[in-house]
């Protein structure tokens, strides 16, 4: 195997944990004790759109920004479509949008990703993306789509 099979595997597991930790990307943990109650956002957040990753229809953007130190940038999305609608559909326009895996599913397997991640790093020319679809952890019944979008490391 080369070594952008294994370099690119890690850098975007590196980019997953860092989202799931909050450290960039997302909205913040909410204080469990906490009486707040967030209402859904129903218009987007100032950012762009990513060329040739066509946003998920109706979708509303709750978070855009670059990762600090890097040319990388996450931006999230949330639907009240299900997972596998949302997934299906990314499975569908990623490759139509000519992304394509460097890595076979086992090496990602490896790796215990266990989300319902989409195009797990998939890339085209000079750059990469992950596109994660899961449950979103702020919103009841909501559907987050987490898009990381960078050159190739």
């Amino acid at each position: 195997m080369t070594k952008l099979k294994f370099i690119v595997p890690i850098l975007l597991l590196g980019i997953l944990v860092l989202v799931e930790t909050g450290c960039v990307g997302g909205i913040p943990d909410r204080d469990s004790g906490s009486t707040f109650v967030e209402t859904v956002p129903t218009s987007d957040i100032a950012g762009e759109e990513i060329s040739d990753i066509p946003r998920y229809p109706g979708s509303v953007r709750i978070y855009y920004g670059p990762i600090p130190n890097t040319n990388i940038i996450v931006t999230e999305y949330l639907t009240s479509a299900s997972i596998d609608t949302v997934s299906d559909f990314y499975e569908a326009q990623l490759p139509a949008n000519g992304w394509v895996s460097p890595t076979d599913e086992e090496l990602m397997k490896e790796f215990g990703l266990t989300y319902g991640y989409v195009g797990q790093g998939v890339e085209k020319g000079e750059y990469q993306t992950i596109v994660l679809v899961r449950d979103s952890s702020d919103y009841s019944e909501y559907t987050n789509i987490n898009i990381t979008f960078g050159p190739k490391q």
